[in-house]
């Protein structure tokens, strides 16, 4: 099936305002995205993940449909350089994850992230969720909790039975991919001990992205992924799980927490004070964000949670103020990647593109290298009407891998830009050949105007004809 999609040439990447607050990383609760070595190998051709458009270009106001999947060849890594690698999971003495992966095939790991990536392409959120080991990070983010033999297995379950919502981690991939987004296998790697396998999340409407590094393990025998390393949270899931437990522990009463100590008995003793806090960002109260924020015990102002709360605040105040956060931020988490995912936004917004560009190219390494970073680059370049340096970048992306949908999309936006309709019609043709897409009726879309009115595009349009080789011509 034909999806029918025009692309309009915007001059960033993606909205500022939609990408600032979906990127918001209120990791105190549960359920948020945000807002990831040794040798690094190519992923394996053939997995799949839904790789629907969120291009540099948007769609037209009444083109609601998305584009139709792409065939995935496998992404193509970029040149090997020093990665900053993700932290290693704790409790590795946990009798699950002492079924390692030595005797795991590469075959076998393949077709486990294949059948992961085809669930969310399908939108089979329980088919996904069989797959990573909920209950075991369940436990392991308790540990420590005095919680009544009768009241455990409700309340553990019912943070299982969050993730079968689409609120929830595993809904919100799904829900995200299946509406336009993407989730894309980058790479399988090694950090220390621990086999990962990372995708890249590219959020709809073009309104940000994220990567997730899935750790995977035999639990019962089965591969599983047995925590997450969320690079827009800059934490384990577990951790973000087990952040969310104490607050809620936290009202259950003061037996439930006589297991705690340091920073997690003080962040249950300010539960109120931090669900308060977060309730705050998401009414965008930032001047009321920083005053709560200076309420809370030192030991849970340095939770990475809190802070990227407290940053999200800051970059609705002032530079200064956005600045001050990302050093705290930094003294926490020398390595840190998630701060500068989140000042992305204000960045582009604010013009300042030399930060824009050193928080990608710091991404960029901390990923391993990806070819969609040159995506999210091109769109800053576009902004700034250097055209020359974004088809450079998108060039340098497609070539690395010719499965980037957004990379093509973007090469359209920039032909149209250098009135190259030469270029317009070889990636519209790209698209329909390789991707599938339907372009449509460009000639109500004013994006398109001089092209249209273009010998190109009259030549793109003339009906083709079959010879008696049965070989189209036009």
């Amino acid at each position: 099936m034909l999806a029918t999609m025009q692309k309009l040439p915007l001059s960033s990447l993606f909205s500022v305002a939609r990408w600032s607050r979906s990127a918001v990383p209120l990791a105190i609760s549960l359920g948020c995205l945000m807002t990831p070595v040794a040798a690094q190998q190519k992923a394996p051709a053939g997995t799949k993940g839904t790789t629907k458009s969120a291009a540099a270009a948007a769609k037209p106001p009444a083109d609601k449909t998305a584009a139709a999947k792409a065939p995935v060849k496998g992404a193509v890594p970029a040149a090997p350089q020093p990665a900053a690698a993700a932290p290693a999971v704790d409790d590795l003495d946990d009798t699950d994850l002492k079924e390692d992966l030595d005797l795991v095939s590469r075959e076998e790991i393949e077709k486990f992230l294949e059948t992961m990536g085809q669930n969310v392409d399908d939108g089979k959120l329980a088919d996904f969720n069989r797959l990573i080991d909920w209950d075991g990070m369940s436990a392991r983010a308790s540990r420590g909790f005095q919680i009544p033999t009768k009241s455990k297995g409700k309340f553990l379950s019912e943070f299982r039975a969050a993730q079968d919502d689409d609120t929830g981690f595993s809904g919100q991939v799904v829900r995200s991919a299946t509406r336009g987004g993407s989730y894309t296998l980058v790479k399988i790697h090694e950090v220390g001990s621990e086999t990962r396998a990372m995708f890249r999340m590219v959020l709809p409407e073009d309104a940000g992205f994220n990567y997730h590094d899935y750790v995977l393990g035999r639990v019962g025998g089965q591969l599983k992924a047995t925590d997450i390393y969320i690079y827009g949270s800059g934490e384990m899931l577990t951790s973000t799980m087990r952040r969310a437990m104490i607050i809620a522990a936290a009202s259950q009463g003061p037996e439930w927490l006589k297991g705690l100590t340091g920073r997690d008995l003080d962040m249950a003793k300010s539960a109120k004070l931090i669900r308060e806090y977060s309730e705050l960002a998401g009414k965008d109260d930032p001047e009321g964000v920083l005053t709560r924020f200076s309420k809370l015990p030192k030991s849970v102002q340095g939770e990475k949670g809190v802070l990227l709360v407290r940053l999200y605040a800051a970059t609705q105040i002032d530079d200064k103020t956005q600045e001050e956060v990302l050093a705290d931020i930094r003294k926490v988490d020398p390595k840190d990647h998630a701060g500068d995912m989140q000042c992305l936004a204000a960045y582009l917004a604010a013009q300042k593109y030399t930060q824009f560009e050193k928080a990608i190219l710091r991404l960029n390494k901390a990923v391993g290298g990806d070819p969609y970073l040159n995506v999210v680059m091109a769109g800053m370049e576009v902004e700034r009407q250097d055209l020359k340096k974004a088809r450079q970048l998108l060039e340098e992306a497609v070539t690395a891998d010719d499965t980037l949908i957004d990379g093509w999309w973007s090469l359209v936006t920039v032909s149209l830009r250098e009135k190259n309709f030469t270029e317009t019609v070889k990636h519209l043709e790209r698209l329909a050949s390789d991707f599938n897409v339907d372009v449509g009726d460009v000639t109500k879309n004013a994006e398109y105007a001089d092209f249209v009115k273009s010998p190109e595009f009259a030549k793109w349009k003339k009906p083709k004809t079959a010879d008696k080789g049965g070989k189209a011509k036009g």
